[in-house]
Formats: C-alpha cells, structure tokens, sequence
C-alpha cells in the first residue's frame, strides 16, 4: 500500500485493483442456510390443507369436541408460559 499527502491530505493507494477487490470481497460471503427437521416436515405433512375438509369439520362440530379443544388449551398454554 502507497501513502501520499500534501498539506492534510492523505491519499491511499491500494496495490489490489478496486474490482479484485469486490470479487475477493464476494468470495467471503456466507449464504443462509435452512434446514427443516424430519419433524417438521412429518407435521407439516398431517395439515389439514383442503378448506372443504374444514368446513366440513366445523360443520361435523369435529372441533367441539374435548379432545380438540384440550390440545389446543394445551398448546395456548405452552406459548404464553
């Protein structure tokens, strides 16, 4: 690297041109990475995804019952602790 000034001025004069720098610069960059468990792509799997099967669900009172509303207590509980 080259120094020169004149009164308060300091120049800077690298010896790598600026455009290998912006390559070399690039070369060091780190992607995201993402990964999703076997878990997770098990329970995304089991969604209900088709809203006919909902509506009928709801219609079927599926979502009144104990069981259903207990997990989902259980689940509201679990986020709030």
């Amino acid at each position: 690297m080259k120094i020169t000034g004149v009164n308060n001025n300091v120049n800077v004069n690298n010896s790598v041109p600026k455009n290998e720098q912006v390559k070399s610069e690039k070369q060091n960059v780190i992607k995201d990475k993402l990964e999703i468990s076997d878990k997770a792509k098990e329970l995304q799997s089991n969604k209900v995804k088709d809203p006919e099967v909902i509506k009928q669900r709801i219609a079927d009172k599926f979502y009144d019952s104990d069981e259903v509303l207990n997990k989902v207590a259980g689940k509201i509980l679990k986020e709030i602790k």
